[in-house]
């Protein structure tokens, strides 16, 4: 039997809008997290485009920018000198790390030239370690009876976890 005042009845009617009311609150929660997750996941997966890569620690890879703007700089000359020593390219170093720097000549250069870095001979792989925001020159000893035309070479740069490739690269021979 009911209360004469209605109790039970009326009871049950606050439950049951209390309920309700909390689902309410609930629902625009949820709706904020999938757009905060969707944005999330939108925002992290777009990349630049037209870039190069660089590969990462976890394998993954990034993207760095043409020769003198990228992660790790290349001021590559349009042309070294035979029989003299010349500048081949500048590295600079645009990482917030230390960085080793290898500059290596291609394989049909390596009897036409050697690497050279700050007046000493290297030979065919030039090595030096670069402090984050710094440049370093490479030069390159032609001899006088190079064969080719060009002169191929590679640059790459580990450090921080990350190791940057710029294979490939060439200039001149001037005569």
């Amino acid at each position: 039997m009911a209360a004469p005042h209605g109790g039970t009845r009326v009871s049950r009617r606050r439950n049951r809008g209390r309920r309700r009311g909390r689902r309410r609150t609930r629902r625009p929660i949820i709706v904020a997290l999938v757009i905060v997750a969707l944005v999330a996941v939108a925002a992290g997966g777009a990349g630049t485009g037209a870039f190069t890569t660089a590969a990462l620690d976890r394998g993954s890879s990034i993207p760095i920018a043409g020769d003198e703007n990228g992660v790790v700089g290349l001021g590559v000359s349009r042309s070294v000198q035979s029989n003299a020593t010349s500048r081949l390219v500048t590295v600079t170093n645009t990482l917030d790390t230390s960085t080793r720097v290898t500059v290596s000549l291609d394989e049909n250069a390596r009897d036409d030239a050697d690497l050279v870095v700050n007046g000493a001979t290297e030979g065919d792989t030039a090595n030096v370690r670069l402090a984050a925001g710094k440049r370093r020159s490479f030069d390159v000893d032609v001899a006088a009876n190079a064969t080719r035309s060009t002169l191929g070479f590679d640059v790459t740069a580990t450090g921080g976890g990350v190791s940057v490739s710029a294979p490939d690269r060439s200039t001149t021979i001037s005569t």
